[in-house]
Protein backbone atom coordinates (compact mmCIF):
# COMPACT_ATOMS: atom_id res chain seq x y z
CA UNK A 1 0.00 0.00 0.00
CA UNK A 2 2.74 2.38 0.98
CA UNK A 3 4.72 1.35 -2.09
CA UNK A 4 1.78 2.23 -4.34
CA UNK A 5 1.41 5.62 -2.69
CA UNK A 6 5.11 6.35 -3.17
CA UNK A 7 4.92 5.21 -6.78
CA UNK A 8 1.85 7.40 -7.35
CA UNK A 9 3.60 10.43 -5.83
CA UNK A 10 6.67 9.83 -8.00
CA UNK A 11 4.55 9.43 -11.13
CA UNK A 12 2.58 12.61 -10.39
CA UNK A 13 5.80 14.49 -9.71
CA UNK A 14 7.28 13.34 -13.01
CA UNK A 15 4.10 14.25 -14.91
CA UNK A 16 4.04 17.68 -13.21
CA UNK A 17 7.72 18.15 -14.07
CA UNK A 18 7.10 17.29 -17.72
CA UNK A 19 4.15 19.70 -17.89
CA UNK A 20 6.24 22.51 -16.39
CA UNK A 21 9.09 21.80 -18.79
CA UNK A 22 6.74 21.93 -21.79
CA UNK A 23 5.02 25.14 -20.64
CA UNK A 24 8.28 26.91 -19.78
CA UNK A 25 9.91 25.72 -23.00
CA UNK A 26 7.19 27.21 -25.21
CA UNK A 27 7.23 30.42 -23.17
CA UNK A 28 11.01 30.56 -23.66
CA UNK A 29 10.67 30.03 -27.41
CA UNK A 30 7.95 32.68 -27.66
CA UNK A 31 10.14 35.26 -25.94
CA UNK A 32 13.09 34.27 -28.15
CA UNK A 33 11.05 34.76 -31.33
CA UNK A 34 9.72 38.14 -30.16
CA UNK A 35 13.22 39.38 -29.23
CA UNK A 36 14.53 38.26 -32.64
CA UNK A 37 11.66 40.03 -34.38
CA UNK A 38 12.29 43.21 -32.38
CA UNK A 39 15.98 43.05 -33.27
CA UNK A 40 15.17 42.57 -36.95
CA UNK A 41 12.67 45.46 -37.02
CA UNK A 42 15.08 47.87 -35.33
CA UNK A 43 17.86 47.01 -37.76
CA UNK A 44 15.48 47.38 -40.69
CA UNK A 45 14.61 50.90 -39.57
CA UNK A 46 18.29 51.82 -39.12
CA UNK A 47 19.16 50.40 -42.53
CA UNK A 48 16.45 52.29 -44.39
CA UNK A 49 16.76 55.63 -42.56
CA UNK A 50 20.56 55.77 -42.43
CA UNK A 51 20.71 56.54 -38.71
CA UNK A 52 20.41 54.62 -35.43
CA UNK A 53 18.60 57.40 -33.63
CA UNK A 54 18.24 58.00 -29.90
CA UNK A 55 14.50 57.47 -30.27
CA UNK A 56 15.09 54.10 -31.91
CA UNK A 57 17.55 53.07 -29.18
CA UNK A 58 15.07 54.08 -26.46
CA UNK A 59 12.32 52.11 -28.20
CA UNK A 60 14.60 49.07 -28.38
CA UNK A 61 15.67 49.32 -24.74
CA UNK A 62 12.14 49.84 -23.42
CA UNK A 63 10.67 46.95 -25.39
CA UNK A 64 13.41 44.34 -25.02
CA UNK A 65 13.61 44.85 -21.26
CA UNK A 66 9.96 43.90 -20.97
CA UNK A 67 11.20 40.33 -21.45
CA UNK A 68 14.05 40.44 -18.95
CA UNK A 69 17.27 42.21 -18.07
CA UNK A 70 18.91 42.64 -21.47
CA UNK A 71 22.40 43.64 -22.49
CA UNK A 72 22.49 45.76 -25.67
CA UNK A 73 25.64 45.98 -27.78
CA UNK A 74 25.99 47.82 -31.08
CA UNK A 75 28.89 47.67 -33.52
CA UNK A 76 29.30 50.06 -36.41
CA UNK A 77 31.66 49.37 -39.29
CA UNK A 78 31.91 52.63 -41.19
CA UNK A 79 33.08 52.25 -44.76
CA UNK A 80 36.22 54.23 -45.54
CA UNK A 81 36.84 52.67 -48.95
CA UNK A 82 36.08 49.27 -50.52
CA UNK A 83 37.23 46.60 -48.07
CA UNK A 84 38.36 49.10 -45.40
CA UNK A 85 36.16 49.92 -42.39
CA UNK A 86 36.52 52.02 -39.26
CA UNK A 87 34.93 50.15 -36.33
CA UNK A 88 33.01 51.70 -33.42
CA UNK A 89 31.69 49.93 -30.31
CA UNK A 90 30.82 52.91 -28.10
CA UNK A 91 27.06 53.47 -28.17
CA UNK A 92 27.63 57.20 -27.67
CA UNK A 93 29.60 57.34 -30.93
CA UNK A 94 26.96 55.41 -32.86
CA UNK A 95 23.63 56.82 -31.68
CA UNK A 96 22.40 59.65 -33.95
CA UNK A 97 25.44 59.32 -36.21
CA UNK A 98 24.38 59.75 -39.83
CA UNK A 99 25.47 56.77 -41.88
CA UNK A 100 26.45 56.25 -45.48
CA UNK A 101 25.33 53.54 -47.89
CA UNK A 102 27.54 50.50 -47.36
CA UNK A 103 28.17 51.05 -43.64
CA UNK A 104 27.48 47.94 -41.54
CA UNK A 105 25.65 47.63 -38.22
CA UNK A 106 25.55 44.69 -35.82
CA UNK A 107 23.07 44.56 -32.94
CA UNK A 108 23.54 42.01 -30.15
CA UNK A 109 20.93 41.38 -27.46
CA UNK A 110 21.46 39.06 -24.51
CA UNK A 111 19.30 38.38 -21.49
CA UNK A 112 21.55 38.60 -18.44
CA UNK A 113 19.24 36.26 -16.53
CA UNK A 114 17.90 32.86 -17.61
CA UNK A 115 14.20 32.46 -18.34
CA UNK A 116 11.97 30.24 -16.22
CA UNK A 117 12.84 27.37 -18.55
CA UNK A 118 16.55 27.96 -18.06
CA UNK A 119 16.18 28.11 -14.31
CA UNK A 120 14.02 25.02 -14.25
CA UNK A 121 16.34 22.73 -16.18
CA UNK A 122 19.28 23.84 -14.05
CA UNK A 123 17.45 23.32 -10.76
CA UNK A 124 17.88 20.21 -8.59
CA UNK A 125 15.01 17.74 -8.67
CA UNK A 126 14.57 14.95 -6.15
CA UNK A 127 18.22 15.23 -5.18
CA UNK A 128 19.50 15.29 -8.75
CA UNK A 129 21.28 18.36 -10.15
CA UNK A 130 22.91 18.83 -13.58
CA UNK A 131 26.64 18.20 -13.57
CA UNK A 132 27.28 21.48 -15.41
CA UNK A 133 25.26 24.67 -15.81
CA UNK A 134 23.37 24.76 -19.10
CA UNK A 135 23.43 28.29 -20.50
CA UNK A 136 20.33 28.80 -22.62
CA UNK A 137 19.89 32.50 -22.00
CA UNK A 138 18.18 34.22 -24.90
CA UNK A 139 20.61 35.84 -27.34
CA UNK A 140 19.93 37.56 -30.62
CA UNK A 141 22.37 38.85 -33.25
CA UNK A 142 21.32 40.74 -36.36
CA UNK A 143 23.44 42.45 -39.01
CA UNK A 144 22.42 45.06 -41.53
CA UNK A 145 24.04 47.02 -44.33
CA UNK A 146 22.94 50.63 -44.61
CA UNK A 147 20.86 50.82 -47.77
CA UNK A 148 19.90 54.49 -47.72
CA UNK A 149 21.78 57.59 -46.65
CA UNK A 150 20.20 59.70 -43.90
CA UNK A 151 17.95 62.33 -45.47
CA UNK A 152 19.57 65.20 -43.54
CA UNK A 153 23.15 64.17 -44.41
CA UNK A 154 24.93 66.16 -47.10
CA UNK A 155 28.46 66.49 -48.39
CA UNK A 156 30.76 69.47 -47.99
CA UNK A 157 30.41 70.44 -51.64
CA UNK A 158 26.64 70.75 -51.10
CA UNK A 159 27.33 73.15 -48.22
CA UNK A 160 29.67 75.23 -50.37
CA UNK A 161 27.09 75.42 -53.16
CA UNK A 162 24.41 76.52 -50.67
CA UNK A 163 26.70 79.22 -49.25
CA UNK A 164 27.24 80.66 -52.73
CA UNK A 165 23.53 80.39 -53.50
CA UNK A 166 22.53 82.25 -50.31
CA UNK A 167 25.27 84.92 -50.45
CA UNK A 168 22.88 87.64 -51.58
CA UNK A 169 19.73 86.19 -49.97
CA UNK A 170 18.23 88.51 -47.36
CA UNK A 171 15.69 85.89 -46.31
CA UNK A 172 17.80 82.78 -45.60
CA UNK A 173 21.25 82.65 -43.99
CA UNK A 174 23.63 79.69 -43.62
CA UNK A 175 25.43 78.64 -40.42
CA UNK A 176 28.30 76.14 -40.66
CA UNK A 177 30.22 74.37 -37.88
CA UNK A 178 33.29 72.35 -38.87
CA UNK A 179 35.92 70.36 -37.01
CA UNK A 180 38.26 73.37 -37.14
CA UNK A 181 35.54 75.82 -36.10
CA UNK A 182 33.04 73.99 -33.83
CA UNK A 183 31.37 77.23 -32.66
CA UNK A 184 30.25 77.84 -36.22
CA UNK A 185 30.13 80.81 -38.57
CA UNK A 186 27.32 82.54 -40.39
CA UNK A 187 27.23 83.15 -44.14
CA UNK A 188 24.65 85.39 -45.71
CA UNK A 189 23.66 88.82 -46.90
CA UNK A 190 24.44 91.74 -44.61
CA UNK A 191 20.76 92.54 -44.19
CA UNK A 192 19.81 89.14 -42.73
CA UNK A 193 18.51 89.46 -39.17
CA UNK A 194 20.14 86.24 -37.92
CA UNK A 195 23.68 87.07 -38.96
CA UNK A 196 25.36 88.93 -36.05
CA UNK A 197 27.44 92.02 -36.79
CA UNK A 198 30.37 90.43 -34.91
CA UNK A 199 30.40 87.39 -37.18
CA UNK A 200 33.83 87.15 -38.91
CA UNK A 201 32.30 86.25 -42.25
CA UNK A 202 29.44 88.73 -42.11
CA UNK A 203 28.70 89.97 -45.58
CA UNK A 204 31.67 88.16 -47.14
CA UNK A 205 30.13 84.80 -47.95
CA UNK A 206 29.98 85.32 -51.68
CA UNK A 207 33.77 85.02 -51.79
CA UNK A 208 34.80 81.47 -52.63
CA UNK A 209 37.84 81.86 -50.36
CA UNK A 210 35.54 81.60 -47.34
CA UNK A 211 35.39 77.84 -47.86
CA UNK A 212 39.14 77.45 -47.54
CA UNK A 213 39.97 79.68 -44.55
CA UNK A 214 39.74 79.03 -40.81
CA UNK A 215 36.34 77.44 -41.24
CA UNK A 216 37.57 75.10 -43.98
CA UNK A 217 34.76 72.98 -45.41
CA UNK A 218 36.01 69.64 -46.69
CA UNK A 219 34.24 68.86 -49.93
CA UNK A 220 33.92 65.18 -49.00
CA UNK A 221 33.07 65.82 -45.35
CA UNK A 222 29.71 64.76 -43.93
CA UNK A 223 27.42 67.50 -42.63
CA UNK A 224 24.06 67.30 -40.88
CA UNK A 225 21.56 69.74 -42.36
CA UNK A 226 18.87 71.36 -40.21
CA UNK A 227 16.33 73.97 -41.21
CA UNK A 228 14.97 76.72 -38.98
CA UNK A 229 11.69 78.44 -39.83
CA UNK A 230 10.14 81.77 -38.95
CA UNK A 231 7.30 81.18 -36.42
CA UNK A 232 5.10 83.91 -37.90
CA UNK A 233 5.45 83.12 -41.61
CA UNK A 234 6.49 79.47 -41.54
CA UNK A 235 9.18 80.24 -44.12
CA UNK A 236 12.80 79.07 -43.88
CA UNK A 237 15.12 81.64 -42.30
CA UNK A 238 18.29 79.74 -41.39
CA UNK A 239 20.04 76.60 -42.61
CA UNK A 240 22.44 74.96 -40.15
CA UNK A 241 25.23 72.61 -41.20
CA UNK A 242 27.28 70.74 -38.60
CA UNK A 243 30.16 68.48 -39.61
CA UNK A 244 29.99 64.98 -38.14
Amino acid sequence: MIGRMIATIINLSIITLIIFIIVFYFLHQTIKEEVNELNYNVMEVASTTGVFSQELYTYLSDNVNKYGNYLIKIKLEQKIKPGVYDTFFDVGEIIDKRLQIGDRLTLYLEDRDPTLFGRFINAAFMGYAPEAYIDIRIKSVKKAVIAKRAKDLVKGYDVIVDIKHRSADDAVAVWVATKSSPNGKYYGAAAHQDVPVSNPDYGDSRDEAETTGENYIFVNGDFIKQMEYCPSTGLAKLIRYRQQ
